[in-house]
Formats: structure tokens, C-alpha cells, sequence
């Protein structure tokens, strides 16, 4: 590492610790560390002669990791005037302006800075931040709409802008949440990227950043649509270095854009959606939060597997508790519910039939439903998640014949589940005879099962495994 990497790196990490951390948090501001900022710039494969802008650019880490790898063309823009000076310091024979990039249309920003042509490359890490309260934009009130319909948040903000700055068939490359991938408030936006964008690649770089609440991923878009054959690479992060995980064609995706390890995760995730009705489709009931506040009612942490820490599991009743917290590690946690009242901490199953809800409760302790959830739901979250009712009616579930074949022995292996001891020997051979016999019931072969074994046994804690054994 040269002398004057190293003399970078110290000054901005000075520079940001300079920075109050409620005004960091208020605007969003969470900066990229040179290592990161070079493997997305060799990510990329661009020629030397590139034009390259950070419209966002902070302390000017992407333009520095440029600079130090051949690139001349080079501009930088931040609406934070110190941030500006700074980066005229410490990186030379680069244009930096300090002026809103996020605010002003495309074209006026390309004015303002006297850049003629656009940018070949738009790369970066715009700020995350809701624009509600005292965060906002001084924009026109079109703009100001389409950002609250897309999300309202300024990455969002910045996510649209970057493609008013890109020149057509540009690129674009901005780390940003990994929940735009999923989360219904970004549908719009995210619908618009797959039907008039080139999606080139999402890595998955989890949770990166210090301090910041949620993963992240590296989203390369080209400013064109895609061809009908193009597929999306998907990686992540992995040894220090972006790693290869699988292609999927952009066409596959509508909406919700799944991030898959490898094929199997693709097959097996159409196999799931495309065979079986969902949990959505067999309720009859209530899928939501408990509402009671008596101090009698059952609040999450009081729930464990199949059972209670200080209740016992009713006789009788319509209700199955879930905790509401969901961990990648421990997976579902639920318990027959029967009369009693929930909390808030509690998600809440009904449905008319005693025995369906016992019959759903087996399904939901499945490791088949846990890869589902942490999966296809959760796309591949490892932080704490809510078992709330969108992801839980997603759940595939066997089909009338295939339930109605194995019903009477899924009840039978939740009540000795409920009636054994807790996490003994024995009760973890009834959770492995009904992981079992829900692998048939879904019609799942050996080489299936055995591969959503071995993605939970990663996943999971090994004290839900017996012996730590599959």
C-alpha cells in the first residue's frame, strides 16, 4: 500500500469521525472504505478513458480509487461544501463541485459543473434517509411525487437522478439497502428498472457498514432496457472479493427481485411457487399482530417450539402464536394458541378448524418452510426479521390431496411435540420424523431435501439440531 493510500486513508477517516454523528444520521451519511470502492471500479472492466461521476461523492473515496487505477476523466459533486473542500485537498487533477446533484434535474447539474457531454459511469453510495420530517427536497413537486410513490428516500432520489446523468447505454453502480430488493414501498421504482433498465448485477454485500441498520447490496444498472435474453449475474461478498452465485433472467423477475446462492435455490424456488397453494389461500382467519394489552397475554418471548416457558398448551381453541422477531438462526418459533390473547410481540394464526392449526403449526416448524421464509421472503436476511402477515401468506403449502394424505400424521407429530420434553431426545425425533414426512407431503425428492437440509443446517443454529446432525 503506497504512501499516498495510506495518507488518504487516514485523513478521510479523521475527516469522517470529524463529522457529529446525528448529523451523519439525519442526512444519510454513511461512507464507502477504499477496498470496497476499488472492487466495484474493477467490477466494472472500463476503459481508461471513461468519464466517471460521483454525484454524491463525500470525502471522494470512488474518485481516488479511480485516479490511483488510471482514470482521468473524473468529476465529483456533493451539496456538502466541507466535504467538497476536502476532497480539493487531498485529490488532485479531479473537478469536484460542491452543489445539489440530487435536487436539480440531470441536465441543469451537467450545466452548473460545464460538463459537456454525460457521464459514461455514475458510481457511488448516495445517502439513505426517509424524507420525512426535517429531511426533504428542494426539487419541483413532480420530482418530489415520483420519489414518495418510489419509496421517499433520498436514495431513491439519487437511484432516479443517476439516470438523467448517465448517457444512454451508461452505467450506473450505487450501493444501496438490500430491502429495495423486496420491500413493497420501492415496487415502483424497482418494476421500472426491470422493464426499462439492464439489470448487469446485484452483489450482495450484507451488512457492511458500522452503524447502519440493514444489509446492503452493489446494484449495477445500465441506463437501457435489457434484451429479452439477458440475465442478471447475482454474487456477493464472500473472502474479500465479489463472488459468482448464479444467473437468472431478468425476464423471470416482475416485481421482487429474489436473490438466489445457485441453481437449486432457482429450481427449487419455482417449484415452491408454481405447484402448491399458499398459506394465503387456505386461510379462512386472522393472520396479523395479537392486539390485547391485559398483562395475562402471551408476548413473544414467553413462546418456545410446539410449546410455552411458563403456560401450558391449550386443549382446545383457533389460534396459533407466533413469535413475532424472526432470527435466521432459530427459524419459526410457534405454539397452539387456542383461546388465549396475544400482544403486539405476538403474530397471530386463526382459523375456524382445531386441527387445521395444528396442522399449519407443523408446517411452520418444517425446515421446508424456514428455508422458505428466510429465503424467498426474507432474501437471505441475516438480521432480525418480523414474521408479519405478507410473508407468512406467501408460505406454500401441500395440495388438498397431498394434505389430506398426511394430515392425521403431522397432527400426530405436533401433539407428542407439544406433550414430550422439551428439545429431549425424543422430541427432536418427532421434529426429524415430521421434517420428514412434510418433505413427502410436499412431493420433495431425495436430492431436494437433502440440499434444503444442508442450506438449513448453514443457516440454522445447531441447537435446533439433534446431536447438531441432520
Amino acid at each position: 500500500m503506497g504512501l499516498a493510500r495510506n495518507a488518504y486513508i487516514d485523513a478521510s477517516n479523521v475527516y469522517e469521525s470529524s463529522l457529529e454523528s446525528n448529523y451523519k444520521k439525519e442526512n444519510g451519511i454513511f461512507y464507502t472504505d477504499l477496498p470496497l470502492a476499488e472492487k466495484m471500479l474493477a467490477e466494472l472492466k472500463l476503459p481508461k478513458q471513461a468519464t466517471i461521476m460521483d454525484p454524491c461523492c463525500g470525502a471522494g473515496v470512488f474518485l481516488f480509487a479511480a485516479k490511483k487505477h488510471g482514470f482521468m476523466n473524473l468529476y465529483g459533486v456533493d451539496r456538502d461544501k466541507k466535504a467538497i473542500d476536502f476532497c480539493l485537498d487531498h485529490i488532485h487533477n479531479v473537478s469536484f463541485h460542491a452543489c445539489d446533484s440530487i435536487g436539480q434535474s440531470g441536465a441543469s447539474l451537467l450545466a452548473e459543473i460545464e460538463l459537456a457531454g454525460q457521464p459514461d459511469v455514475i458510481i457511488g453510495n448516495p445517502p439513505y434517509v426517509p424524507l420525512t420530517g426535517d429531511a426533504g427536497l428542494n426539487s419541483d413537486s413532480l420530482f418530489k411525487r415520483r420519489v414518495l410513490d418510489s419509496g421517499n428516500n433520498l436514495f431513491v432520489a439519487a437511484l432516479i437522478r443517476s439516470f438523467e446523468i448517465a448517457k444512454p447505454g451508461g452505467i450506473v453502480s450505487y450501493i444501496i439497502p438490500k430491502n429495495f430488493l423486496h420491500v413493497a414501498g420501492y415496487s415502483l421504482l424497482r418494476r421500472a428498472l426491470l422493464e426499462e433498465k439492464t439489470i448487469v448485477s446485484i452483489v450482495d454485500i450484507g451488512a457492511y457498514f458500522k452503524n447502519v441498520r440493514g444489509e446492503q447490496i452493489v446494484l449495477t444498472v445500465k441506463n437501457c432496457a435489457a434484451d429479452k435474453k439477458h440475465k442478471i449475474k447475482l454474487k456477493k461478498l464472500a473472502g474479500n472479493r465479489f463472488v459468482n452465485m448464479t444467473k437468472i433472467p431478468q425476464s423471470f423477475y416482475k416485481d421482487e427481485i429474489l436473490m438466489f446462492n445457485c441453481g437449486e435455490d432457482y429450481s427449487t424456488y419455482k417449484k415452491l411457487t408454481s405447484s402448491y397453494q399458499t398459506l394465503s389461500d387456505l386461510c379462512n382467519g386472522y393472520v396479523g399482530r395479537g392486539k390485547s394489552t391485559s398483562k395475562d397475554a402471551i408476548v413473544g418471548k414467553e413462546l418456545r417450539k410446539f410449546g410455552y416457558k411458563n403456560h401450558t398448551v391449550p386443549a382446545g381453541g383457533n389460534k396459533v402464536f407466533i413469535q413475532n422477531i424472526y432470527s435466521a438462526e432459530a427459524g419459526i418459533i410457534a405454539a397452539f394458541g387456542g383461546d388465549m390473547e396475544a400482544s403486539q410481540t405476538v403474530t397471530v394464526f386463526t382459523d375456524s378448524d382445531e386441527k387445521m392449526c395444528r396442522y399449519i403449526l407443523g408446517i411452520l416448524h418444517s425446515r421446508i418452510c424456514n428455508f422458505f421464509l428466510y429465503k424467498y421472503c426474507y432474501n437471505y436476511s441475516k438480521l432480525t426479521m418480523h414474521t408479519d402477515a405478507k410473508y407468512l401468506k406467501k408460505i406454500p403449502l401441500p395440495s388438498n390431496r397431498q394434505q389430506n394424505k398426511y394430515f392425521d400424521a403431522i397432527l400426530s407429530l405436533v401433539g407428542r411435540l407439544e406433550s414430550n420434553e422439551y428439545m429431549s431426545q425424543k422430541w427432536f425425533d418427532c421434529l426429524e420424523e415430521l421434517n420428514q414426512i412434510v418433505y413427502e407431503a410436499y412431493g420433495m425428492n431425495k436430492k431436494e431435501s437433502d440440499y434444503i437440509d444442508c442450506e438449513v443446517k448453514r443457516i440454522q443454529s445447531k441447537r435446533w439440531i439433534s446431536n447438531g446432525q441432520l
